[in-house]
């Protein structure tokens, strides 16, 4: 494979875990976000669920972000050099 269309596929790689990454902290959010409106609406209180709930959301997500993140890395890491060895066995 010739180094372009490894760029390439580097590059679309990296697009993808962005990708997942960011869906994944909205939905986090979006989940906390609901629950916590419910939770005040149902226990009538006032934005007190929501407020902790938001706030309890992000270290799941920057958690979820760095696990997400450190899995595409170790798995592009392994396919590089399984890449790189066929490369030396073509050669």
């Amino acid at each position: 494979m010739n180094q372009d269309q490894q760029q390439i596929n580097q590059a679309a790689l990296l697009a993808g875990i962005v990708g997942q990454v960011g869906c994944l902290v909205v939905l986090i959010i979006g989940l906390a976000l609901g629950a916590g409106i419910l939770l005040d609406k149902f226990l009538g209180t006032r934005a007190i669920f929501t407020l902790l709930l938001m706030v309890g959301s992000v270290p799941v997500a920057l958690y979820i972000t760095v696990r997400i993140s450190m899995t595409a890395v170790a798995r592009t890491q392994k396919l590089q050099n399984s890449n790189e060895s066929e490369a030396e066995a073509d050669a």
